[in-house]
């Protein structure tokens, strides 16, 4: 969720407001930024589905169990597990974009 946005928007960020070429410290910069709003996406998303799946659950729906999560728990409580997940997609991110960037590269096809 949010990968391939983020991916170019940090990209385009980069490459407008520094003096950083099109690189591959570029590439490593904006795959660990795209990893980090993916994760920012999706573990409140994650923690619903995870509350939701448990047997005898107390919520009627997701709305219901994000209204009960942030009045129970606090904001915070949504973002449960928000570093093993950002563990789990930023090497993700960075292998992946690493190699789209190098295979784009290599057969010729140009950027942003």
């Amino acid at each position: 969720m949010g990968e391939l946005a983020a991916y170019d928007q940090v990209k385009g960020l980069i490459l407008s407001n520094t003096s950083l070429p099109d690189s591959t410290l570029c590439h490593f910069l904006s795959s660990v930024g795209s990893g980090l709003v993916s994760s920012v996406c999706s573990t409140p998303a994650d923690v619903v589905k995870t509350r939701l799946m448990q047997s005898g659950t107390p919520y009627t729906g997701t709305i219901d169990c994000v209204t009960k999560t942030v009045r129970h728990e606090g904001l915070g409580a949504l973002y449960k597990g928000f570093f093993p997940t950002w563990a789990r997609l930023g090497p993700w991110q960075l292998v992946f974009w690493m190699t789209y960037e190098h295979a784009r590269k290599t057969v010729g096809m140009s950027g942003f």
